[in-house]
């Protein structure tokens, strides 16, 4: 029987913890942090302009303000994914967070273009940390089963909605406040979310996947994504027949090599070649890719449309993405239900059809005319479709990770936001800086047909794997 002062110092011991939030505060604090990833990502887009004027942006460089958060964003969630797996996701998720808060501060408080760019660079490098912790803790949180299933759709839903709602957002602040809000709000929201994730609750066993860094894998694998990405959002107009402009993919491809010879010599691999095994984890990761790729850079050529063929203003802009941010939660919604009935390959098959029926119907904005016929259908077709392809393709892959939730995750998102500066990439080399007419049409053909090719790759790879 314990003793009187055993008592007593386990008592003291709780009353030093905080008090662990509901589940319903918790997963409200996580889909708010999924929310602000998306978010953060696509909030500048409608307020570019205005920007490139106060801060004096060259024509080149102006690009950077979105692609420095991908880049790094893209280039550290492997490596924030094992320092989840090592330290834990609830240390990681309080340090992101206030990485968060401050870089976006920052970012609102600058002076010059590179200020900005630097700072929107730790910025996704905060959000690379907070994307597998969140998850993490979701799935410690809520234990298998239709809790965690029901916490999963909620989660994925912010996740798909947070793109669109940063468009919306950032066109009302540019409008009604300034530029400056749409980095300054991202930091009052984050320094919040560091003050709630003080009650979540610690890891009862620290680590049961405990392993090294191992700093000089990982440093290799960052340094081949980074220099990719950042080849890919140079190589745009002339610039890939210039020699020099591959050296980066040059240098990338020995940075990779290292990473693989090293990482397959390793007792404790950073990818995990069980995951590489597990067939819908593969799939998942395929349709991650595939998604950015197609409907992430949707909003770069919707965007400039508006501006530059319909005219709107920052503000116009931002509500009329509105019917995309209401009918991507809804799509989200129903998966889990067409997963239960159809089963979860049909479902993520099926909201790449209807994502890319939408952005097909996209294409008459290229010559003008009325929102109502040539905007909003293809933007709630597309909605619906992005948010039941986004929560399959999520519930797929995490439905097969055990205790590497961290890594899992990272990897996933890892290939989604790749998979997205290609698409950008490649759109921007076809449409040029200032798309209209033809060059516009071509530009929303292809996306069309990105979101077109998953409906015939993802069944083909889930056999053949």
């Amino acid at each position: 029987m314990p003793s009187p002062e055993a008592d007593a110092l386990e008592s003291a011991r709780r009353a030093d913890l905080p008090t662990p939030p509901a589940p319903a505060g918790a997963l409200a604090l996580l889909a708010t942090a999924q929310l602000l990833i998306g978010l953060d990502y696509s909030i500048v887009y409608v307020a570019l302009p205005v920007i490139d004027t106060a801060l004096g942006f060259s024509a080149e460089s102006l690009q950077w303000v979105v692609s420095a958060y991908a880049v790094f964003f893209a280039g550290l969630l492997l490596v924030c994914g094992r320092l989840v797996d090592t330290f834990g996701a609830r240390g990681v998720f309080l340090g992101a967070a206030g990485v968060l808060a401050a870089a976006s501060l920052g970012a609102g408080l600058c002076a010059g273009s590179a200020q900005l760019i630097v700072f929107r660079a730790l910025q996704g490098a905060g959000a690379a940390a907070l994307a597998p912790a969140t998850l993490s803790l979701l799935t410690q949180i809520f234990p298998p089963g239709p809790r965690q299933t029901r916490a999963l759709t909620v989660w994925s839903t912010t996740g798909a909605a947070g793109l669109a709602v940063g468009v919306l957002g950032g066109g009302v602040l540019t409008q009604l406040t300034s530029w400056r809000w749409i980095f300054l709000a991202v930091a009052v929201v984050a320094a919040a979310m560091a003050v709630a994730g003080l009650r979540l609750p610690r890891p009862v066993r620290p680590g049961a996947f405990r392993a090294d860094l191992s700093l000089g894998r990982a440093l290799l694998a960052t340094a081949a994504v980074l220099l990719v990405v950042l080849w890919l959002t140079r190589v745009t107009g002339g610039g890939w027949g210039r020699p020099a402009e591959y050296l980066p993919p040059a240098v990338a491809a020995v940075c990779a090599a290292g990473f693989v010879r090293l990482d397959r010599r390793s007792g404790n691999p950073m990818v995990p070649r069980a995951l590489l095994r597990r067939r819908p984890f593969v799939v998942a990761c395929a349709a991650a890719a595939l998604f950015m790729a197609s409907f992430g850079a949707e909003f770069y050529v919707v965007t400039l449309l508006m501006h530059d063929v319909h005219h709107y203003s920052a503000l116009m802009a931002g509500v009329a993405f509105l019917p995309l941010a209401a009918t991507a939660p809804l799509g989200s919604a129903v998966t889990g239900r067409l997963t239960r009935t159809f089963g979860a390959l049909p479902t993520l098959v099926a909201g790449f059809a209807i994502g890319a029926a939408g952005v097909a119907l996209l294409l008459p904005m290229t010559s003008g005319g009325p929102y109502a016929l040539t905007v909003l259908p293809g933007l709630v077709v597309s909605g619906v479709g992005q948010g039941i392809a986004y929560t399959a393709a999520y519930g797929l892959g995490t439905s097969v990770l055990d205790e590497q939730q961290g890594v899992g995750s990272a990897l996933i998102t890892t290939v989604q936001y790749f998979g997205g500066s290609v698409g950008l990439a490649v759109l921007v080399s076809v449409m040029g800086e200032t798309p209209s007419g033809a060059s516009a049409r071509a530009g929303i053909a292809l996306l069309a047909a990105v979101a077109l090719a998953a409906v015939v790759v993802l069944p083909v790879a889930h056999r053949k794997h």
